[in-house]
Order: structure tokens, then C-alpha cells, then sequence
């Protein structure tokens, strides 16, 4: 992992069936460092989701946007329900 700093907001709630955009902040990100986003349900260990390095990237029905300057990003679940109740975290990591 880098030095570099994610904020993310505490909670989020949403609605069943709705979609969910978790904003992630990294305005310290450098050109060669990507965002990856995990999921940790309790009890268990963070699962990898997605990661990009610029633009939009999907993985199956996960959707990772990014701002043209990359100081900001978005995760979108489109349909949520309650066992997508977990922690999300987004970190930045140097290009392998």
C-alpha cells in the first residue's frame, strides 16, 4: 500500500433494490497508483471488488468512476439488498 490518503464517508443508507454510489476522495493519488475497493462483511476478511486507474471500469454488475482528474472516485452497486450490508473500503496502491 501507498502513503497516500482515502476518505470516505462513516455510513451510507439506502433503500432495497436502489442503486448506491460510495464516494471515495484521494486527492494525493499519483500516476501510477489505482484504487482498488473491498468489502469486509463482519466477521470475515475484506473481499477484493474492483480497481482502476482512470476512467469507468465494471466488473460484473460493479461499476468504479473516476474524475478526469482522479482526485475522485465512485463505486455503484446497482441493485442492493440486504446481504450487500458490509464495510466498503477504498485504498491506493501502486501499479504492480
Amino acid at each position: 500500500m501507498s502513503d497516500s490518503k482515502t476518505t470516505q464517508p462513516n455510513a451510507m443508507e439506502c433503500a432495497e433494490e436502489e442503486p448506491v454510489h460510495l464516494p471515495c476522495n484521494h486527492s494525493t493519488i499519483s500516476g501510477n497508483e489505482y484504487i482498488y475497493w473491498y468489502r469486509q462483511i463482519p466477521h470475515q476478511g475484506p473481499v477484493y471488488m474492483i480497481h482502476g486507474i482512470k476512467n469507468n471500469v465494471t466488473n460484473g454488475m460493479l461499476s468504479l468512476t473516476m474524475t478526469t482528474d482522479r482526485k475522485s472516485s465512485t463505486l455503484i452497486l446497482p441493485q442492493v439488498t440486504l446481504r450487500d450490508a458490509a464495510v466498503y473500503y477504498c485504498i491506493v496502491r501502486k501499479a504492480h
